[in-house]
């Protein structure tokens, strides 16, 4: 603890050491003001990594249920200032955003904290054809061994396929540019599934082959860029 207060202390006094270091700047002869420079922009790299790590040291001491709400006023935040087309549900905990997940389609993405885990979720397709139902599996199976992140599941009983991508609600809570970060990797991960489905109930491609399409049209990009 006392190791903890005198951090704190430490960081409460950079911005008076900053003010100090201005001032002397300011009367300073010119053969010394470069160097101040150089120490106020160091101070100020300082105090800016410091905040941080105190602010992670608070964060990582919340409780679940502080760690949600944080993470959810969080959420709520990143879509209000993107201005993406959503509905907040405040006593569900999730959000509803409208995302084109081809050209010429949009899809409803959902955002929700729940059992400890930030999740993302949109369907990729509903009321499938129940005679494709084995091919569909065999499918999501090759995206799954295939993902890092996230799963493809086949709901029997209602009929939809969806992607799926839960994380750990401590991350986001420590870092809170992931909230960002993964709202982005699902939706890029979801366009390629939306695309492989679409591939195998329309045009009635083989699993096997729209896996290899696929895979190879990704490698040609990575070789483009």
């Amino acid at each position: 603890m006392a190791n903890g207060n005198s951090f704190l202390l430490l960081l409460t006094k950079i911005p008076a050491i900053l003010a100090v270091l201005w001032v002397i700047r300011k009367i300073a002869a010119p053969n010394i003001k470069d160097k101040i420079t150089q120490a106020i922009n160091s101070m100020k790299s300082l105090f800016i990594r410091l905040k941080f790590y105190l602010l992670r040291i608070i964060r990582i001491s919340y409780n679940l249920k502080s760690r949600e709400k944080f993470v959810w006023k969080e959420l709520k935040k990143l879509q209000s200032k993107a201005k993406w087309h959503h509905g907040v549900f405040e006593s569900e905990k999730y959000i509803e955003t409208t995302f084109a997940i081809s050209e010429d389609t949009s899809a409803l993405y959902y955002y929700m904290i729940y059992d400890g885990f930030y999740h993302c979720r949109v369907k990729i397709h509903e009321n499938y054809p129940v005679e494709l139902t084995t091919q569909l599996f065999i499918l999501a199976s090759h995206f799954n061994n295939l993902l890092n992140s996230g799963v493809v599941v086949v709901n029997v009983d209602k009929r939809y396929i969806e992607y799926h991508l839960k994380t750990d609600i401590l991350i986001p809570t420590l870092y809170t540019g992931e909230i960002q970060e993964i709202i982005v990797r699902h939706f890029n991960i979801s366009k390629d599934i939306f695309w492989a489905f679409n591939e195998l109930i329309y045009k009635n491609e083989e699993p096997a082959l729209i896996i290899a399409d696929l895979l190879r049209s990704k490698n040609e990009d990575n070789t483009q860029n």
